[in-house]
C-alpha cells in the first residue's frame, strides 16, 4: 500500500510517483480492476512481474518495483499476495506513464541492468543457522525488501552489496 496508494487515494490504485535519481517511476494499479489493474492477469504473469520484473507484455519493469528482493519469495507466498489483492475493491484508475528522461525511458536498457545487478532465484536457507534465523532472513531479504531502502545504491541504481542494510538515501530521506 505504501508504494501503490497516493495520499488520499484509493488503496492499491497506483499513481504514486516514486522519485529516483533517473526520474519518477509511477506505481501501477494493483487492484483487481479488469481494465486498469491486474484483474485479468494470470498467476504466472503476476509471479513473473513480482519475482523477475517482467511485465505482462513481456517487457522489463524498473527496479523501483523491488523484484530484485521479491525474487527470493516462494511462489506460494507471491500467490498469497495475489489472493489478498483479489479481495480489495477494484478501482478503475488508469495510471500515467513514467516520467523518465531519455535514455532511462528505454525499457530495453533494463536487460543490461538486470545482467549487472539482478540475481534471480528463491531464498536458500543457510543450513548452519536455525529455522527461526532463516525465516527472518527470508522476510528481510525477500518479502519485506528491507535492502531496497536500507542499502546504499551505486551510480547505476544497483545495491552496494558490500554495505547491505547499512543505510541508504532515497527520495530526500535517509533510511
Amino acid at each position: 500500500a505504501g508504494c501503490h496508494t497516493t495520499p488520499g487515494g484509493r488503496d492499491f490504485a497506483g499513481g504514486l510517483p516514486i522519485e529516483t535519481p533517473f526520474g519518477d517511476v509511477v506505481a501501477s494499479n494493483i487492484t483487481p480492476d479488469r481494465e486498469t489493474g491486474i484483474g485479468t492477469w494470470s498467476d504466472d504473469q503476476f509471479v513473473a512481474a513480482v519475482t523477475r520484473g517482467i511485465r505482462r507484455d513481456g517487457t522489463h519493469l524498473y527496479p523501483a518495483m523491488p523484484y530484485p528482493y521479491f525474487t527470493k519469495a516462494r511462489r506460494a507466498d507471491v500467490l498469497a499476495i495475489r489472493a489478498y489483492l483479489s479481495t480489495v475493491p477494484a478501482v478503475g484508475h488508469a495510471v500515467q506513464s513514467n516520467e523518465l528522461p531519455f535514455p532511462f525511458d528505454i525499457r530495453e536498457g533494463m536487460a543490461v541492468w538486470n545482467k549487472l545487478f539482478f540475481k534471480g532465484g528463491e531464498f536458500r536457507p543457510d543450513t548452519s543457522k536455525t529455522a527461526e534465523w532463516n525465516q527472518g532472513a527470508y522476510l528481510v531479504e525477500g518479502l519485506m525488501h528491507c535492502g531496497a531502502c536500507h542499502t546504499p545504491k551505486n551510480l547505476a541504481g544497483g545495491d552496494k552489496t558490500s554495505r547491505q542494510l547499512q543505510g541508504g538515501r532515497l527520495q530526500g530521506w535517509f533510511a
